[in-house]
């Protein structure tokens, strides 16, 4: 994908209504189980989290590992950063930016330099921990914030196991993560035009 393209898609995100999607602003979530849940609430949440496992595996080396790991460090920043007040303008657009542009990274197969791959995993870690953050219990988010590391996690490590198994079939495997990319960016811009 050029960078034209790119570029385009991101412009088009930012023009978009911002949507609730898995964030519906309640007081509903006050325990590890809440917290654990919430990354699975949604349909934007699964998306990318199980796209930057996806891209650590294909990645591989230290990226297996950093990626993730840059993603849930700036998500707990993001969300203490909510838990204190603060405030991020158009946090659902950048979720829904960072669904397309997982996806359009997973299309594309390129060997995305590793610094740059870690830097965007944390943007977005950052975005996604903020809309948990502005969720989480006003007492004691203790508990919630190791919950929703957890789930992250998980979602992680499912996209790592698929890449990694998806590896052992060769050229079949480039194609399948491609139409997992499509698939990812595609429900990315319907998410932001139909939720």
């Amino acid at each position: 994908m050029n960078f034209r393209i790119l570029t385009a898609l991101v412009a088009l995100l930012a023009t978009l209504p911002a949507q609730a999607l898995a964030h519906t602003g309640g007081d509903h979530v006050h325990s590890m189980a809440s917290g654990l849940y919430h990354p699975f609430s949604g349909v934007d949440h699964p998306l990318a989290m199980a796209a930057v496992g996806l891209i650590a595996a294909r990645l591989g080396g230290p990226a297996l590992w950093r990626l993730p790991l840059a993603f849930i460090a700036a998500m707990v920043t993001g969300a203490a950063f909510a838990m204190a007040g603060m405030t991020m303008p158009l946090i659902e657009t950048a979720i829904l930016a960072s669904v397309v542009l997982l996806g359009a990274t997973l299309i594309a197969n390129a060997n995305v330099p590793l610094a740059l791959a870690v830097t965007g995993a944390a943007a977005f870690g950052c975005f996604h921990g903020f809309a948990h953050g502005a969720e989480g219990p006003a007492g004691a988010p203790v508990g919630y914030i190791l919950g929703f590391i957890g789930g992250t996690a998980t979602l992680h490590v499912a996209g790592i196991a698929a890449c990694l198994k998806l590896a052992r079939y060769g050229a079949v495997a480039t194609a399948a993560l491609r139409i997992a990319g499509a698939a990812i960016m595609g429900a990315g811009i319907g998410l932001a035009y139909f939720a």
